[in-house]
């Protein structure tokens, strides 16, 4: 009876011990992922996405803004209603490119919160089953090195793309419409044709 007693009681004290194990490592895992150091990391990276997709939307608004003043002066429009017109719309294009890169960026900080909370909900499983009990804290800091790594891929992946659409409509229209004026001038094989030996007389 009484070595019954003790195996019972040495069961209950192994049991009590690796509860006590687990609800640390779970824990250790909780409050790593709800630190102030992880939400720093995880806003820091929002932050160099919203710069990275900015600066794309700047050199985009850099490119259109000299294809319209160029396209302006050529066509003789600088100043008038239509290249007023077109810098409006290149206006619109950039507020609406900014937006684009601040939705894009929050995206991708989103994408790293998520990856966050699939890891820690995965190592709590791990926990409960004693599989990290002792290496807790390594396996804590593989896994949110891990969503970082993979965070940094985020940008590459999900190109920004043309935002200044409207802009390059008027562009190109611009365009056309001084290739069909100078046809207009010059046609080719018209009597006096601008292009050489396109002339009825050669």
């Amino acid at each position: 009876m009484g070595s019954g007693n003790a195996a019972t009681n040495a069961a209950t004290a192994a049991n009590a011990q690796t509860q006590q194990q687990i609800a640390g490592s779970v824990n250790a895992i909780n409050n790593a992922y709800n630190s102030p150091a992880r939400a720093q990391q995880t806003a820091q990276y929002g932050t160099s996405l919203q710069n990275y997709y900015t600066n794309q939307v700047n050199q985009q608004q850099t490119v259109n803004a000299r294809d319209l003043m160029f396209s302006n002066a050529r066509s003789g429009l600088t100043g008038g209603s239509a290249a007023t017109d077109s810098n409006t719309q290149l206006g619109k294009d950039y507020t609406a490119g900014l937006l684009t890169a601040s939705q894009q960026a929050q995206g991708g900080q989103a994408a790293l919160e998520n990856s966050d909370i699939n890891a820690k909900n995965q190592l709590i499983g791990l926990a409960e089953q004693g599989d990290t009990t002792g290496n807790i804290g390594t396996s804590i800091a593989s896994a949110q090195d891990a969503s970082l790594k993979a965070a940094g891929n985020y940008g590459a992946a999900n190109s920004l793309g043309t935002v200044f659409a409207g802009t390059a409509g008027i562009y190109g229209a611009e365009q056309t419409a001084a290739a069909n004026r100078a046809a207009q001038r010059a046609p080719i094989g018209s009597l006096y044709g601008g292009t050489t030996g396109s002339s009825i007389y050669g």
